[in-house]
């Protein structure tokens, strides 16, 4: 009896090769295939563009263009953003702010009351849309690592 091995089985998370593929192309051609893609699988395209960008990039940002992001956005609501980050992204996103700015966000948030997780991501939601709207007037440049 002969034993032949059967090759290992290589096991492949689509949607993650398919958010690295899409977050390598430029804004036209990644929102072509978006586009395309929404056609046949709304919902595919949907968990694929959400998670084209999340929270940390947009707070790794350069300063000056951090500051257009927030711009508009009220105090409390900035606050309510950064509640729950990791001491890194903490770091890197006061580091980017004025030290007036950084004292008035942070009192603001140690100051709030428990708030509801999915009140949290939603700020934060609004923010990364805001980022990628200035993206798409070209006013700053994302870097597209997806977190699938």
């Amino acid at each position: 009896m002969s034993s032949k091995k059967s090759p290992p089985e290589i096991k492949i998370d689509g949607k993650k090769e398919a958010a690295l593929l899409l977050a390598s192309l430029d804004e036209a051609n990644r929102e072509r295939i978006l586009s395309d893609i929404a056609k046949t699988d709304p919902e595919l395209a949907k968990t694929l563009r959400e998670n084209l960008v999340d929270f940390s990039q947009v707070l790794a940002l350069e300063s000056v263009s951090l500051q257009k992001v927030l711009k508009g956005f009220p105090q409390d609501f900035i606050a309510k953003s950064v509640r729950g980050l990791d001491e890194k992204d903490e770091l890197i996103f006061f580091s980017k702010l004025s030290d007036r700015q950084a004292r008035a966000i942070k009192e603001e948030r140690d100051s709030m009351g428990p708030q509801r997780l999915s009140d949290v991501k939603a700020a934060r939601e609004k923010i990364i849309e805001k980022a990628k709207e200035l993206e798409s007037a070209g006013e700053l440049s994302l870097r597209y690592q997806p977190k699938i």
